[in-house]
């Protein structure tokens, strides 16, 4: 695209304006969270906000009709028997009344400060019947789990509702807390939530999420989205491995990258460590990606037209579907090879030789049994076709050039092996329940994944291990959000409500932790748990709470 052209694009997004982050909470909000304990692994996490979320999007018309396609509530995912108090003082109006849903039981309760709260999916009905008083901070309710197991999806659905119960309000405005912390951790879908590419910054926040009228017209039907359907359900690969650009003393500083409001879901060039992309766009128009040089703090020119394409592990192959054929396309010559993959996304290995697709015959709804999938592999012109597995529950992702992680679940436990393409060979790794987070580091050396909810609750937090036959899984002494820095390094963000956030550093090999930013001289608040680490560790892309804008967190060069 040419450069008059960007800047007429710009200058269409800059109208756009500065998105206020501090209008909502002018005032003290009304209400607490409804469990008392602190927040994580081994009590609760924020798992899907309220609003225009991914899963809202993906299940739209299955769960969420009623409520304009938006997820119309809270989820907090926590183990069956938590116990759960009043948001604010109130009366009980409502016990088990299913005609709200929420099965198998619920609680409503009319606040003086004037809504209704509504808690779902609780173990057990409620000791306590309408027209009793309620006080702030008293315990009313267990939480359980939709689907009777305590294994299939254990967690708090909470709603705060009008008083003739038609509206839907987002609670995190309305319930005190550090949100922008409980975000880091515990989601279930990255990004949270589904952006219109033709009004790109609209609904992106866990503040601005719009109020949801029962029986309404739908919110969310967009002619074009990201992220895309295929990008959900694709493999998420180990990234390359790339040579560090860090070192331990490398000092780590901050600055603005975008225009004031831009962008949400930045991420990285998979090779060039100074060049990041951002969606963006005036109402209206339809977004653009563009791609923006972090050492000139300045966009180079429009990519395409947004959403951006699938690309391979090292950016020089395009991955399109076309009903059940899978496309893939050498960018730099166009040479093409078509796949039936049976509409499966497949996924390249990272010296681009081998493909490997999932087949699945349908796509379950939480709490029910995992669908039968078909693991396949083949060379790109489909020659060496092989069956790596046939079971309820399986999925892969490409370690490296020649290795694949595989999983199981069935119910709340995940299995985990390595199969070697080139000995034919697939060794186990572990076992565990409640396994979240799981993600494999650039050249797929070490896997990462936190065990939360454990009967001994010295198991639950953040683990690594190493992808090798015989690795034993070591525990983190630290639990938060975090991304891989490299080969054998992890970027994490603690756990911690009501402090400010700060950046640390944990090397795999020495099991050592290093403080990288001090908040007094580096301040920083992550919103979303949107960030994204450079391929070379060297610079962290997040969006800053402050103001929505995408900031850069840097470090100075090795020595």
């Amino acid at each position: 695209m040419k450069w008059t052209a960007l800047v007429g694009f710009i200058a269409a997004v800059l109208v756009l304006g500065t998105l206020d982050a501090t209008a909502v909470a002018a005032q003290a909000k009304p209400f607490v969270l409804p469990v008392s304990e602190a927040p994580g692994p081994g009590t609760w996490l924020l798992a899907q906000p309220y609003g225009n979320t991914t899963g809202a999007f993906l299940r739209g018309d299955e769960w969420y009709r009623a409520g304009q396609r938006l997820h119309f509530g809270l989820d907090f995912s926590m183990p069956c028997g938590t116990p759960l108090v009043a948001i604010g003082d109130g009366e009980v109006v409502a016990v088990s009344d299913l005609s709200f849903g929420s099965a198998p039981h619920n609680l409503l309760i009319r606040h003086d400060a004037g809504y209704i709260s509504l808690y779902g999916h609780l173990l057990e009905r409620p000791l306590l019947s309408p027209g009793m008083r309620v006080a702030r901070g008293q315990p009313v309710a267990m939480s359980g789990d939709p689907d009777l197991t305590c294994v299939s999806r254990p967690h708090l659905h909470l709603e705060i509702r009008s008083l003739d119960f038609r509206t839907a309000y987002n609670p995190v405005t309305l319930i005190e807390a550090d949100w922008h912390a409980l975000a880091l951790v515990g989601q279930f879908r990255y990004p949270m939530f589904q952006q219109d590419l033709d009004n790109a910054r609209r609904w992106l926040t866990l503040e601005e999420q719009p109020t949801v009228a029962f029986g309404g017209e739908a919110l969310n039907r967009y002619a074009a989205t990201f992220p895309q359907l295929e990008r959900i359900f694709a493999p998420a690969n180990a990234a390359l491995l790339q040579p560090a650009g860090v070192s331990s003393t490398s000092a780590w500083t901050r600055r603005q990258l975008a225009f004031t409001g831009c962008c949400a879901n930045a991420f990285w060039n998979p090779t060039e460590p100074n060049l990041v992309y951002m969606i963006d766009g005036a109402s209206g128009a339809r977004a653009q990606l563009s791609e923006w040089d972090v050492v000139n703090v300045a966009p180079t020119g429009i990519v395409t037209s947004a959403p951006p394409p699938l690309r391979s592990p090292d950016g020089s192959h395009e991955i399109t579907l076309s009903d059940t054929t899978a496309i893939v396309r050498r960018i730099s010559d166009g040479m093409e090879w078509r796949i039936e993959s049976g509409g499966a996304v497949p996924a390249l290995s990272t010296d681009n030789a081998w493909l490997m697709y999932a087949r699945t015959g349908t796509a379950a709804l939480p709490g029910e049994p995992s669908p039968r999938t078909t693991i396949m592999i083949s060379r790109l012109d489909s020659s060496e076709t092989r069956q790596l597995a046939d079971a309820p529950g399986v999925s892969a992702v490409w370690l490296d050039a020649t290795r694949l992680l595989l999983t199981q679940r069935t119910d709340a436990t995940t299995s985990m092996f390595v199969h070697d393409t080139v000995t034919g060979s697939t060794d186990g790794l572990v076992t565990f329940d409640f396994v979240r987070g799981l993600s494999a580091a650039h050249g797929g050396q070490y896997l990462v994944f936190y065990l939360v909810f454990q009967p001994d609750p010295a198991m639950n937090g953040i683990y690594t291990l190493a992808t090798q036959p015989g690795a034993v899984p070591v525990r983190a002494p630290w639990f938060g959000a975090f991304r891989w820095g490299g080969g054998d390094s992890l970027y994490y963000v603690p756990l911690s409500p009501g402090q400010p956030q700060q950046l640390w550093r944990y090397d795999i090999r020495s099991e050592a932790s290093v403080s990288l930013t001090d908040p007094s001289t580096t301040p920083f608040t992550i919103a979303n748990g949107d960030w994204s680490v450079s391929p070379d560790g060297t610079r962290i892309a997040y969006w800053e709470a402050s103001d929505l804008t995408t900031w850069l967190l840097e470090a100075s060069p090795a020595s």
